[in-house]
């Protein structure tokens, strides 16, 4: 067994905050004094008292400015937690258990798993409603001790995985950052501490708000996307008449195939949503719920702007306030009205790179051999893009990563570079996400989770690689947030059901292997487990 007992460099912000006075100056009185003089000489003395006094209680305490955005180092691991949604066989659930399994994800939890849903009175049959019921109740299960450790959760029947788990933890983490840092320029300090707003759940973001209308809270009060405003040229976010009217349109709506969060924020998310889902059974959808609760979030943290923002912060803006007036008066009076907090930690994957949904994004996307430059500068005036902006090269978050046929010794596979094999591609951002989530339906594209399966790097190896990977001992995913990151189950080549229970592959993909594998080599059985 792997030894996780690394230490860690410690990091220790000691910077007292400042007096309220230095904050805030409209509270410090002016006073005048009979003995000037003396007092301007003890001056230096009391302020060098002061600073010495409150390092040394931040010191000892723990206590000091607040931090909630800065990666706190911990010595103790965490586990990553894979959860798929899925209720019976299907080939395309066993492509996205063998992707997982080829690159080094955790073995899957997979919920709902052997349930029906054919209640005529609910959308989908209720499949929906138990997507959110099944991820709560898993959720639950974690102690409060697992409230930092990380959760994917996909869906289980249109989502592969591209490349390995380091890549997506450490972009995740990334993300994170500077959202947070976006969100303290936008809010100000202040409000940010004193609301405990910080992102730590992200999902997949698209382009079209769906399903609600033009000016419903989840589409007309979400942030706007961080990616340039003349990515796609001067008609960047305009319908230009394509047969895809949201062609130019930057990524800005939230997607919910795709989530990666921590156990503590999406426990919260879930329950929020789940009683949603109890108030109105037949809601649609899990994206129509995940999508209010991050309107009304959004709702919520300029309520608690304009409510909390302090004096230094609206000096700090230096100009007329540019959100107020954003968010429709009637919909601030509903949130002011609640007694309870709607801040749930959500933000987007604008970039696309942990999850691309291919919806709304089908011109978007290529299935790119970085090594070739070629292919690569026709990609780039194929859209547009000027070559000088080196918008499309292999980011070096995936280059670090093991080769993808990093070899064991018990295979004969060709060693390649990530450079050299394909990888499905956001040409216009530049990304390759981790996970390709296969949701598009124009033209019916659906079926291009079949007709370009063989595409996707390991295909074609994927009987060798599941053999290697039943061969190789489990190691670190990541190390990444200031702590190193592990498996969630020591069991491999197979699925754990709702109640905990091993399912080996077999019993939960038999059948499907003409299709996964494409040998004529017939069924792949788990010889071992590590």
């Amino acid at each position: 067994m792997t030894n996780y007992n690394t230490m860690y460099e410690k990091k220790h912000d000691l910077l007292p905050q400042s007096p309220r006075w230095a904050q805030e100056p409209a509270f410090y009185h002016i006073r005048t004094y009979s003995s000037t003089r003396a007092r301007a000489a003890r001056l230096p003395a009391l302020i060098a008292a002061f600073i010495f006094a409150s390092i040394t209680f931040v010191f000892f305490t723990g206590t000091g400015p607040d931090m909630s955005s800065t990666p706190v180092t911990q010595t103790v691991p965490g586990n990553v937690h894979l959860l798929i949604p899925a209720s019976g066989k299907d080939e395309n659930l066993c492509k996205a258990i063998v992707g997982a399994a080829v690159l080094g994800y955790p073995s899957p939890k997979v919920l709902n798993w052997g349930k029906t849903f054919n209640d005529a009175h609910l959308v989908s049959g209720g499949s929906h409603i138990a997507k959110i019921s099944g991820v709560s109740s898993y959720l639950e299960s974690l102690s409060p001790e697992q409230d930092e450790d990380l959760i994917i959760m996909t869906d289980g029947y249109d989502t592969w995985f591209q490349l390995r788990p380091e890549t997506l933890i450490e972009r995740y983490f990334d993300i994170n950052r500077r959202a947070n840092e976006r969100i303290r320029r936008e809010l100000g300090d202040h409000v940010v501490s004193t609301n405990k707003i910080e992102q730590k759940i992200v999902f997949s973001a698209q382009k079209r708000c769906w399903p609600w209308a033009a000016d419903a809270a989840p589409c007309y009060a979400v942030p706007n996307s961080t990616l340039p405003e003349d990515i796609f040229g001067p008609d960047t976010d305009t319908d230009v008449g394509d047969r895809n009217p949201y062609l130019k349109f930057r990524p800005r709506y939230l997607n919910s195939g795709v989530v990666v969060g921590t156990a503590g924020a999406m426990r919260v998310m879930f329950t929020e949503a789940l009683n949603r889902a109890k108030k109105d059974p037949n809601f649609g959808s899990d994206q129509n719920i995940f999508g209010s609760i991050f309107g009304d979030q959004e709702v919520y943290r300029e309520v608690v702007r304009q409510r909390d923002m302090s004096w230094t912060d609206h000096i700090s803006l230096r100009s007329e306030d540019p959100r107020r007036g954003s968010i429709r008066e009637q919909d601030l009076e509903a949130v002011r009205n609640m007694t309870r907090s709607m801040e749930f930690g959500i933000g987007l994957d604008y970039e696309g790179s942990i999850s691309l949904p291919t919806v709304f994004s089908e011109d978007d996307t290529e299935w790119v051999n970085f090594d070739n430059t070629p292919w690569v500068d026709f990609y780039n005036v194929k859209r547009n893009i000027d070559k000088s902006q080196n918008k499309l090269v292999l980011h070096q978050d995936i280059a670090k990563t093991p080769a993808p046929f990093h070899s064991n010794g018990t295979d004969d596979l060709e060693a390649k570079e990530w450079a050299q094999v394909p990888l499905f591609t956001n040409v216009p951002t530049g990304y390759t996400p981790a996970i390709i989530h296969h949701n598009a339906h124009r033209d019916g594209m659906k079926n291009l989770r079949r007709k370009v399966w063989d595409k996707i790097w390991f295909q074609p190896y994927a009987r060798v690689l599941m053999d290697q990977y039943m061969d190789t001992p489990l190691t670190t995913l990541a190390v990444a947030g200031g702590r190193q990151w592990r498996n969630s189950d020591e069991w491999k080549g197979g699925v754990r059901d709702d109640v905990g229970a091993w399912l080996p592959y077999q019993d939960v993909c038999g059948g499907t292997e003409d299709e996964v594998f494409r040998d004529g080599n017939g069924p792949w059985i788990a010889q071992a487990h590590a």
